[in-house]
């Protein structure tokens, strides 16, 4: 269940189709990741919830003042004065500020902010000790690029240690605050739902995850009974009741019954949540940007990671011209045992379907006789493969040279000048000529969401006579288990799996 916050809603409620809920559990759901300019990262909450990082914030800020003096004495009574100079309070200011600025940053990052991260004293451990840890190596980073030999970095440590045990300290004594506001249900916040079955409870389990306090759904309201005038539930709920937050799990029909609702809820100043799977199936995995002066909603399942998807044209543009060169003395074999062989030129180049189904002309080998595209029609009767492609094992088209560049799958290194010119990749779903994929069903064409490569799942997997469906599902999943670690394992087997005895696509 993906859940989105914000101010606003609109859903006329039908006070009859009211029925009263019980209170959220602690675990389920799962949040909308918000990106763009300004990121989101936290469900906006209302009631005593809200106002709970604020004070997270302070106690934090009064730990790490605290921390300073701690440290200093620490520094100055139960060590030796000769294991560094002592100066005056005031020299050490300027580090100490530097730690606890980036200690603050770093936990914000983290999500210390949040009202459930008290709540489990390993997370409270674990989250404090890699923010100053953070911290120290920052402060580490910069004491040394401005050559501050004079700041001592037993103090740096020391007040690292300080801030990270009152930090701790200081986040225990707020989760026994919130344990006990938890178990009274003095601290809950008061929500009305609108939506049954299992989507509101989801919607309900989400909520609860985001707030230490826990929840108290005050009702559910039937979606397929609420009126449309806005009266119903701005004067009713909104405004005779208690309501902290207002969540929707299950859109009303209308969609100005839920502009309506935005607005009452923003003139209440109660908080929103409405849910993306209720609007439309599939925007669980949609982002929040930025475009122009408006934001929208995108969405790309089978969006990777841009610091992945750049480390994997780095590395294209690395290893592509390296195997070139250290196989440049083979390129000049091949090529002259091709014109030995048979007259043509060395290479043949063909065009293929590769990103978004955007074509470019692929570079080979010739391992045929020149002309062979021409005898296809001829071989037709011959097709050992299944599906789209087409295949003869012992094609009488190729040349005594061209059955061991095909064995040895030496026929596919010029694709390595594709991988340079953006075209490929070393490793990905192999691109098809435009003939095969006429035919392709609407979830077949998936493939074409990722750059060709010329090696890929499918080729370290493929024997001879392996149905067309089963390399194609192969592409599939590599597109959706994609990783840098993937392809590592894919360049590892892909030596193996030319050595055996099998045909790439």
């Amino acid at each position: 269940m993906a859940v989105v916050a914000g101010m606003g809603g609109t859903a006329p409620a039908d006070l009859r189709g009211v029925r009263g809920g019980g209170s959220g559990g602690t675990s389920g759901g799962r949040r909308l990741r918000i990106s763009g300019a300004r990121v989101q990262r936290r469900v906006a909450r209302g009631g005593p919830a809200a106002h709970f990082r604020y004070l997270t914030q302070l106690a934090d800020g009064g730990a790490l003042l605290l921390a300073f003096p701690l440290a200093y004495l620490a520094k100055t009574r139960f060590l030796p004065a000769e294991l560094t100079p002592l100066y005056d309070p005031e020299a050490y200011l300027g580090p100490a500020a530097i730690v606890a600025l980036a200690t603050l940053l770093a936990l914000a990052r983290r999500g210390g902010r949040r009202p459930e991260s008290v709540l489990h004293p390993g997370a409270i451990v674990w989250g404090v000790a890699l923010a100053v840890g953070q911290a120290m190596m920052l402060s580490a980073a910069l004491l040394f690029v401005l050559k501050l030999g004079w700041v001592s970095r037993l103090f740096v440590g020391l007040y690292g240690a300080s801030s990270a045990l009152l930090l701790v300290v200081e986040r225990l004594a707020l989760r026994r605050v919130a344990l006990q506001l938890r178990a009274s249900g003095a601290g809950a916040s008061r929500v009305l739902v609108i939506g049954e079955g299992a989507a509101a409870e989801a919607m309900e389990r989400g909520l609860a995850e985001e707030v230490a306090f826990g929840i108290e759904v005050v009702a559910r309201v039937a979606p397929d009974e609420l009126v449309i005038e806005e009266a119903s539930i701005a004067d009713g709920w909104l405004a005779q009741e208690a309501i902290d937050e207002v969540a929707i799990a299950v859109a009303p029909a209308s969609h100005a019954a839920l502009g309506r609702l935005i607005d009452a809820c923003d003139r209440e100043g109660v908080a929103l949540h409405v849910s993306l799977e209720a609007l439309a199936p599939g925007l669980s995995a949609a982002t929040l940007e930025h475009a122009g002066d408006g934001r929208v909603l995108s969405l790309n399942s089978h969006e990777h990671s841009p610091w992945g998807r750049a480390v994997k044209r780095a590395l294209d543009l690395v290893v592509a011209p390296l195997l070139i060169a250290a196989l440049a003395p083979l390129w000049l074999l091949v090529a002259i045992a091709i014109k030995l062989d048979s007259p043509g030129p060395v290479f043949f180049v063909q065009e293929r379907i590769g990103l978004s189904k955007r074509r470019f002309r692929m570079l080979k080998f010739r391992s045929m006789v020149d002309g062979a595209e021409s005898l296809a029609p001829l071989l037709h009767p011959m097709n050992e493969a299944d599906g789209p492609i087409f295949k003869v094992w012992r094609d009488p088209r190729v040349t005594r040279v061209g059955r061991w560049l095909r064995r040895f799958d030496v026929d596919e290194l010029p694709q390595l000048v594709n991988v340079l010119r953006g075209d490929m990749s070393l490793i990905g779903p192999r691109p098809m000529l435009a003939s095969e994929i006429g035919g392709f069903e609407s979830w077949q064409r998936k493939r074409f969401s990722m750059l060709p490569g010329i090696t890929g799942l499918w080729q370290v997997k493929n024997r001879i006579g392996q149905p067309f469906l089963t390399g194609l599902e192969a592409d599939l999943e590599y597109i959706d288990r994609w990783s840098l670690w993937l392809d590592l394992k894919i360049l590892l087997r892909t030596v193996p799996a030319i050595l055996r005895d099998r045909v790439a696509p």
